[in-house]
């Protein structure tokens, strides 16, 4: 999520956004609206789709699968052999389209999000933009955060219709998760790497270290 990150030019929110219309700007001649549902918001569209290519932005990835979740806090580069965590979120809420509606730099709250995608007739999911292609296979969702709280941790604001667990995965438990998962598991998740992918990471690094 973008709070975690520095901003080159020391101002958080400037940044994002600046960073956010360089990426629009690169992707503006993708046929990537086809996709979208009309009366979800653009800004959000195309977040969500950025933010699994590499995208710095104030959404915060989440998985409904128990798999994906225990191979993030498993795969750490760098980070295998130590004690991690595993955060749960129990959600008491409902999600809907409601919140897909949202301008993801106007909300208010934290807000839970997982828009669908329009899919024309005969289309195959190889046809989706490669970050929806990856938020199929992670099975994935976003919570986003107001511009006031983008630099608090989640753990630390008060949340509506969430609550959230820590569980401690053990560096062993790491090393027992990772033999027991398939070994091309990592590349279900994240399909191929991609020149727009590339290209997205470098706008980001222009705006965070």
């Amino acid at each position: 999520m973008v709070g975690r990150k520095i901003p080159i030019n020391g101002n958080l929110l400037d940044s994002e956004k600046q960073c956010f219309q360089d990426y629009k700007d690169y992707i503006a001649d993708r046929s990537w609206m086809q996709y979208k549902v009309s009366s979800y918001n653009e800004d959000l569209f195309y977040m969500s789709i950025g933010r699994h290519l590499g995208l710095d932005c104030r959404l915060l990835d989440w998985t409904a699968r128990l798999e994906t979740a225990l191979f993030f806090a498993s795969a750490d580069e760098g980070f295998v052999h130590k004690n991690g965590h595993l955060w749960i979120m129990i959600y008491k809420g409902s999600i809907n389209d409601a919140n897909a509606k949202s301008n993801p730099f106007e909300i208010k709250d934290v807000t839970l999000i997982k828009e669908a995608f329009l899919a024309p007739p005969n289309m195959t999911m190889e046809n989706f933009p490669l970050g929806e292609q990856r938020r199929f296979s992670q099975n994935g969702f976003f919570t986003a955060v107001p511009t006031d709280l983008l630099t608090t941790p989640l753990n630390k604001i008060s949340l509506n219709n969430m609550i959230l667990k820590k569980v401690e995965v053990t560096a062993d438990a790491k090393k027992d998760i990772l033999s027991a998962l398939p070994k091309c598991y990592e590349d279900y998740l994240y399909k191929s790497n991609s020149i727009i992918e590339t290209e997205i990471k470098r706008i980001s690094s222009m705006y965070f270290e």
